[in-house]
């Protein structure tokens, strides 16, 4: 009676669900630049279109939102032995985005 080897091959549901990660993580990273611009023009008055500041609180509310989601897909794409060390390194970037959108709106 044989034994089959485990294979080392990675399989199609693993492939897919990084390929899954990848996209949702770029399409919400397009989402955070774009909140995060109308942020930043709204406080430092690039345009001047934004005369109450709603775009400074809602961009920053929904690139707060997209940084944490692309915070946590994005290390889904890379291989398993390398998640914890893209875990860490994006929610190190989160904590940075954080306290700099936050500065924004305290200083406006």
């Amino acid at each position: 009676m044989t034994v089959p080897e485990p294979s080392s091959t990675v399989s199609a549901v693993s492939i897919v669900g990084r390929v899954l990660a990848g996209i949702i993580s770029a399409a919400v990273g397009v989402v955070f630049l774009f909140c995060a611009w109308v942020a930043v023009s709204s406080r430092f008055g690039i345009g001047g279109t934004d005369a109450h500041g709603y775009g400074l609180i809602f961009g920053v509310f929904l690139a707060i939102i997209a940084a944490f989601v692309v915070a946590t897909a994005l290390p889904l794409a890379f291989r398993r032995d390398r998640r914890r060390r893209a875990y860490t390194v994006t929610l190190v970037s989160f904590g940075v985005v954080f306290i700099a959108l936050i500065a924004l709106v305290v200083t406006a």
